[in-house]
């Protein structure tokens, strides 16, 4: 007979293996994202770049900045080291611009959500089981995607937070504001009449590529791997999607490791680039306590036990 309490204990040990140092990787991420996605804009309007390349490029710049928000709510990425933290909170202050969300508002909605996973009127990220429902229903849950961080964090933690905790999230709110001004404010002052007649292309590429990245976003971070979106409990809320192999490591790169999604309910401090290899460290516990594991296939995904993936 198995001995479930055994090999989660051993799962646990291997998952804290992977949380020690800074996650450098998701530094610099942050920092290439960052400065890549607020040049985007000024690149349309000054150099001419055109929106074909502009919108794909910041729908993936979008996509990217969840993954540093995401980190940054769990502290994965000063890991153990507490005297990095701050280093964690200004990467999430920083990706959160890119998404119009403030990472303090995101860490309360957030982290109801891994205290309420898939449970009905409880879970903040319900909304993203009508995505595929209808168009009607993907522009409603890219909508509720941004909505809901403030609704959540004005109705449960502004009237208890602190004047600090309070200025934070106002000061964050002004830098989301201000950064999608701020190239209409360097466009209308450059006095260039043919400069200033682009103005709708730099309207056109925030309002397509953020609505575009954000049922992306929903869809790959949220939709899939929490389908059917009823099942409660550890190991068995959230999927994990292998892609088979020769575009295995493309494609779970390009994916953010969130098709191992469920390593990161497992174990939310572990860095996501590590969430492939701890899948495999701890397969056998998977395959013991039912998780849900899949491979994508042309007819669909097709279940499949951790041992063979």
């Amino acid at each position: 007979m198995t001995d479930i309490v055994a090999l989660n204990k051993i799962a646990s040990q291997k998952a804290k293996n992977y949380c020690a140092g800074v996650a450098w990787p998701t530094v610099l991420l942050c920092l290439v994202t960052f400065a890549s996605y607020w040049s985007l804009p000024y690149l349309v309007m000054l150099a001419g770049l055109t929106l074909w390349l502009a919108i794909p490029g910041m729908i993936a710049l979008t996509y990217a900045a969840y993954t540093v928000l995401h980190e940054s709510v769990h502290g994965s990425i000063n890991g153990n080291n507490t005297s990095m933290k701050w280093v964690n909170d200004v990467l999430g202050y920083l990706a959160g611009t890119i998404l119009a969300i403030p990472l303090t508002a995101h860490r309360i909605e957030h982290l109801t959500h891994h205290a309420m996973t898939n449970h009905e009127g409880k879970d903040p990220d319900s909304y993203s089981a009508n995505i595929i429902s209808s168009p009607l229903g993907m522009l409603q849950s890219a909508w509720k995607a941004i909505a809901i961080q403030y609704q959540l964090y004005s109705r449960l933690h502004w009237p208890k937070a602190s004047r600090t905790v309070k200025a934070t999230f106002v000061l964050e709110v002004v830098f989301i504001i201000m950064l999608r001004i701020l190239p209409f404010f360097v466009l209308w002052q450059s006095g260039d009449p043919e400069v200033i007649a682009g103005w709708w292309r730099v309207l056109a590429l925030f309002l397509v590529a953020g609505l575009l990245g954000t049922i992306a976003l929903v869809y790959l971070f949220a939709y899939i791997v929490h389908r059917p979106h009823n099942v409660t409990g550890r190991f068995i809320d959230t999927a994990t999607i292998v892609i088979p192999k020769p575009f295995s490591t493309l494609a779970t790169v390009l994916w953010g490791y969130q098709n191992y999604h469920s390593i990161h309910h497992l174990f939310p401090r572990v860095p996501f680039y590590h969430y492939r290899r701890l899948f495999h460290d701890i397969a056998d516990t998977m395959d013991a306590m039912n998780a849900p594991v899949y491979r994508l296939t042309l007819r669909g995904l097709k279940s499949i036990k951790a041992m063979d993936a």
